[in-house]
Formats: structure tokens, C-alpha cells, sequence
């Protein structure tokens, strides 16, 4: 084997392998940032969830508080009778 051959087969493997590293090394990098933005959606999304659970709460003790006066008074005007 002569060395333009030999020199020719090792660029035949060397290119291919460093462009197979360097792909790979993107792919890596890519699915890092996909990672790290769904992980950040996700934490907005509980978030969101956590606020409108604690609106929905505040809106319930509402209801619940309302409904309350109205049993009282309507137990007062009962035992007027």
C-alpha cells in the first residue's frame, strides 16, 4: 500500500467519524435545550395551575362565607315566625 492510499483510506475514515462526532455533539446539545425548555414550561404550567387553584379557592370561601350569612338570616326570620 502506498502512502497516497494509505493517507486516502485514512481521510475515508477520519472524516466520517469526526462529522459523526460533531453531529452527535449537536444532537446532544439540542436535546439539552429542548430539556431545559420544556423543564421551564412545565414550571409555568404548575404556576398557572397553582394560581388559578388558589383563585378558585378564594372564590369558594366567597361562596361559601355568602351561603353561610344567608342560612343565618334565613334561620332568623325561621324562628321570628
Amino acid at each position: 500500500m502506498t502512502d497516497l492510499q494509505l493517507i486516502t483510506l485514512a481521510v475515508a475514515i477520519v472524516f466520517p467519524l469526526s462529522m459523526l462526532l460533531y453531529s452527535n455533539s449537536r444532537i446532544s446539545e439540542a436535546k439539552e435545550t429542548l430539556r431545559s425548555d420544556i423543564q421551564r414550561e412545565i414550571l409555568q404550567l404548575r404556576l398557572d395551575f397553582t394560581e388559578r387553584f388558589n383563585t378558585i379557592d378564594r372564590k369558594l370561601d366567597e361562596l361559601l362565607r355568602i351561603v353561610a350569612d344567608h342560612d343565618q338570616r334565613i334561620t332568623r326570620l325561621e324562628s321570628r315566625s
